[in-house]
């Protein structure tokens, strides 16, 4: 007895600019994708409405209604893709309410249309986390609830880098590193990747000083007990802890608690360490 071939994802792409919109549906087309493209947010919304499509890729700026606008509708209709927000405008509002409205990804124009297509696979993933919760998403201050998932630890990631964008690039970076590493520190060891946990992550920007919190559902640590990482070592043997980690079958790593304290101008930890405060003083001329 022979089975059909599985049905393609059906992806919408809406951008108002014809070039970008031709690049993006043609690499998706090849890649297997079902793919409809539109030139404005009006039409786009009325595809959606009719057609089930598993994921959308809108441009801010369109005719009739901008990309956000159709993100805010769709969310409250029946066909809910996934959508990914594409802007050459990556400013902190836009930024802001592409989180709030629980947009997939927020990718900045131009990117290489192949970029589209490692988009799509990690969306389309069957495993894909559910949603980011927004507690905040004022612009000095974000909060936001997680999924213990090393895919939200990442997408957060790229959201949060972006409302950095006047930072210096060697600031902006670091930064980047540190955050990263204190998520996928929160969502592995304190969540245990179950993604029905939740990490939950505060970014407070302020003229003078970026701060990053993050709290994890464990039970906390003490640093004489990691033996699988570089900061429960001693200063002889810095180390050791790479036998740990091959022993206990973990990803290669564990320099990311001493790594993240270099780049840190403090970095404070409550009683039990299951809650981590990342500060980063900023002077006149990055704030």
């Amino acid at each position: 007895m022979s089975h059909a071939p599985p049905q393609p994802h059906r992806i919408l792409v809406a951008d108002d600019d014809r070039p970008t919109r031709f690049a993006i549906s043609s690499i998706l087309k090849k890649a297997g994708y079902a793919v409809t493209a539109v030139g404005d947010g009006g039409e786009a919304l009325r595809k959606i409405q009719k057609t089930n499509f598993a994921l959308a890729f809108l441009d801010i700026w369109m005719p009739e209604l901008t990309g956000l606008e159709v993100l805010a509708r769709v969310r409250a209709g029946k066909s809910r893709p996934k959508v990914i927000i594409m802007t050459s405008d990556g400013t902190p509002d836009n930024v802001l309410r592409a989180i709030r409205e629980q947009a997939y990804e927020y990718v900045s124009k131009p990117f290489p249309p192949k970029e589209a297509i490692e988009l799509a696979e990690r969306a389309l993933k069957q495993d894909a986390s559910p949603p980011i919760e927004v507690i905040s998403a004022k612009p000095h201050w974000v909060e936001l609830l997680i999924p213990c998932t090393r895919e939200a630890a990442e997408r957060i990631q790229s959201f949060l880098m972006k409302l950095e964008a006047d930072l210096p690039d060697d600031m902006r970076n670091t930064i980047g590193l540190a955050f990263r590493e204190l998520v996928l520190n929160a969502v592995e060891w304190g969540g245990k990747l179950d993604p029905n946990r939740k990490v939950r992550i505060a970014y407070v920007r302020s003229s003078r000083m970026l701060l990053y919190r993050v709290a994890d559902p464990g039970p906390g640590f003490s640093f004489k007990d990691l033996t699988h990482a570089a900061v429960g070592q001693p200063a002889d043997d810095p180390v050791a802890h790479m036998a740990v980690r091959d022993q206990l079958g973990i990803r290669p790593g564990g320099f990311g608690i001493a790594m993240t304290r270099s780049m840190a101008d403090e970095l404070i930890y409550n009683e039990a360490q299951n809650e981590v405060m990342f500060v980063k003083y900023l002077t006149a001329d990055t704030s």
